[in-house]
């Protein structure tokens, strides 16, 4: 079928393209509910991160000094591996009970 020419058949071709208009239409509305949703969302969650700022602020200041104390510990723990390696090689000979008993399964873990 040959395409019609003329103002007829652009006013033809105009009505076609403009039925899709009421589901355009539809569309928009279902977005504009879902941003309206969404926007109440983000509002509430701005708010609740906004009142979370004067507790962080509190948390911050009261770990402020466990990085020195905690620098302390990794110290003392580093003075422990030298013991920590003593204690497995006493207990070495005892590796060899590890399957005998109710000492065997504990010596194994």
């Amino acid at each position: 079928m040959a395409r019609e020419a003329g103002p007829l058949a652009q006013l033809r071709r105009i009505a076609d393209a403009v039925q899709v208009l009421p589901e355009v239409r539809d569309h928009l509305d279902k977005l504009d509910v879902h941003v309206t949703e969404m926007s109440a969302e983000v509002t509430r969650m701005r708010k609740g991160v906004d009142e979370l700022g004067p507790a962080v602020a509190n948390l911050n200041g009261s770990v402020g000094g466990l990085d020195d104390h905690f620098e302390g510990m990794r110290g003392e723990i580093r003075g422990l591996d030298g013991h920590l390696a003593e204690v497995k090689k006493t207990l070495q000979p005892l590796r060899a009970l590890a399957g005998v008993g109710k000492l065997g399964e504990r010596l194994s873990r």
